[in-house]
């Protein structure tokens, strides 16, 4: 069975943006695009702070934790992404 991975992506980064929420966190854009990449989320904290969300979703840890899909190269295009949202 063929899986869509945007689909799964979505209700995933649904589920992050539900727990943010939860946690006092608006989320202020899903999916913000430049032509630099994609960053999923972007909210801000109840004192100000903007946050910057990747998610990440693995279905075992075969697959290793989700963390480690973020490597010095994703990190720097959230940062450059981040920048230009700034």
């Amino acid at each position: 069975m063929e899986v869509n991975k945007r689909k799964v992506g979505a209700f995933y980064e649904g589920l992050a943006a539900d727990y943010l929420i939860s946690q006092g966190v608006m989320i202020l854009e899903r999916n913000y695009r430049s032509r630099l990449g994609e960053i999923d989320l972007i909210g801000m904290t109840a004192d100000g702070w903007l946050i910057f969300v990747e998610v990440k979703y693995r279905k075992t840890k075969r697959a290793g934790y989700a963390l480690e899909a973020i490597d010095s190269r994703k990190a720097g295009q959230v940062r450059r992404v981040a920048a230009v949202y700034l």
